[in-house]
């Protein structure tokens, strides 16, 4: 049974996916004892923000390697992170959709201390405007802190060669991302999962005969 593997996960390349590389301009505002952050002005290197997303758009340091716990306890990956206060931050990967692949994007959803609500949310657009849209599913965040979302879909001989684009979208007053990945895998074969399934069954009897 441990000889059946469908393959090895891919990684698809996402620009700027925790947010580290910040724009020319830096993060020119200031929010407290080593906080900072950006507007929609300023862009996020590798990521577009689409139009009607509001000015306040961009990255942000809260200050937490610092033992600045104002906003967050802490973020997933680096200092860190993207936020807006209503709109729309995506990104087009490459390469397009290729059939039989299993695409799987998991992201960082944070809930910030001083805001009651949780209001981030991800997706990946397959297909480009108009075209479908697979919600990244997940645990909600505790106050402070950061959950992983995920989605995923199956490339298919109808999708195949159209863009896939990453989402992350907030509503008033903020959502908050970091830490975004997206791999792919080939679909098991029916030949392969047949031998997993005979292999497992093999698996329990031994099991059982030593238990009897």
């Amino acid at each position: 049974m441990f000889f059946v593997a469908s393959g090895f996960a891919t990684v698809i390349t996402v620009n700027n996916p925790s947010f580290e590389t910040l724009p020319a301009t830096g993060l020119p505002i200031g929010c407290g004892a080593d906080c900072f952050f950006s507007e929609s002005d300023s862009g996020i290197p590798g990521w577009e923000i689409a139009p009607g997303s509001v000015v306040r758009t961009g990255q942000f340091q809260p200050g937490t390697q610092d033992g600045n716990l104002t906003f967050f306890n802490s973020l997933s990956e680096g200092i860190t992170s993207a936020y807006t206060n209503g709109g729309t931050i995506f990104q087009t990967v490459l390469p397009a959709v290729q059939d039989g692949q299993i695409y799987t994007l998991t992201v960082d959803l944070g809930h910030r201390n001083d805001i009651p609500s949780f209001d981030s949310s991800a997706d990946l657009l397959v297909g480009g405007p108009g075209g479908q849209v697979f919600m990244a599913t997940g645990t909600p965040p505790p106050l402070g802190g950061w959950s992983t979302f995920t989605a995923r879909f199956v490339g298919t001989d109808a999708n195949e060669g159209e863009p896939i684009t990453i989402q992350l979208i907030g509503s008033p007053p903020q959502g908050n991302f970091d830490n975004v990945s997206l791999t792919s895998v080939p679909v098991p074969e029916p030949s392969s999962m047949l031998l997993l399934g005979s292999g497992v069954l093999g698996l329990a009897q031994v099991i059982r005969r030593k238990l009897m």
